[in-house]
This record gives structure tokens, C-alpha cells and sequence, in this order.
């Protein structure tokens, strides 16, 4: 599977599970933890964890496993590690006070098809 296809995958699966404003970022030119960025908003801290088993159910279905997942169970911020794409699933008061796209927003961002 390519990065692209990866991407579009991951990014489908969310927006299928009702992810608010999902913003994704090419970040591979200032960043070595990733190629890409994605950071959506959930309405809860269990619509957070529904958006995150889901993404990672059907991403097993696939045969493509996380090399870490990071807040799963009781959290508001869940953090998914499939290498090439990180996701970031937080609710709307974390996503405010940590601003992710104040670090990564001068990358270049990338359009999403499914929004």
C-alpha cells in the first residue's frame, strides 16, 4: 500500500465516523517522526475512542497494524502511529489548548476528498 493510499484510507475511515474538522499535514520536509499529520476533532471523550477503534479495526482488516497507539481507553487525545501517518483524534477543548496546528501549519496542507 502506498503513503497516498494509506492516507485516503485512514482519512475516509474517519470522516466516516463523523470526525470534525480533520486537518492533514505533508510534514516529511520538517520532520522525521512521519510524512504526514492528521489531526481531527471529536464531540467526546467515547466518540474519541470510537473514532480511534475504528480507524484501527478497519486498518486490521487491511493487514496494517500501528507501530504504537498512544491514550487509548479513558482519554480525550488518542494518538495513532502507522509510521508514514500519525493521527491525532482529541476533543475540541485539548485541540484548542495544545494547537497542533501551530507547529505543523506552515507545512504544506494537504486537501482532503471525503470532507
Amino acid at each position: 500500500m502506498t503513503r497516498t493510499a494509506l492516507l485516503d484510507d485512514i482519512l475516509k475511515e474517519m470522516i466516516d465516523r463523523k470526525t470534525e474538522n480533520v486537518a492533514c499535514y505533508y510534514i516529511a520536509p520538517k520532520s522525521s517522526i512521519s510524512d504526514y499529520i492528521v489531526i481531527g476533532t471529536a464531540t467526546s471523550e467515547p466518540h474519541v475512542n470510537a473514532i480511534a477503534e475504528y480507524v484501527l479495526e478497519k486498518m486490521k482488516e487491511k493487514s496494517i497494524r500501528p507501530f504504537a497507539v498512544e491514550g487509548q481507553g479513558r482519554s480525550r487525545w488518542i494518538c495513532l502511529d502507522f509510521g508514514e501517518v500519525m493521527v491525532h483524534l482529541m476533543c475540541r477543548d485539548e485541540r484548542q489548548y495544545y494547537n497542533l496546528e501551530s507547529i505543523w501549519g506552515g507545512c504544506e496542507k494537504v486537501e482532503i476528498p471525503y470532507d
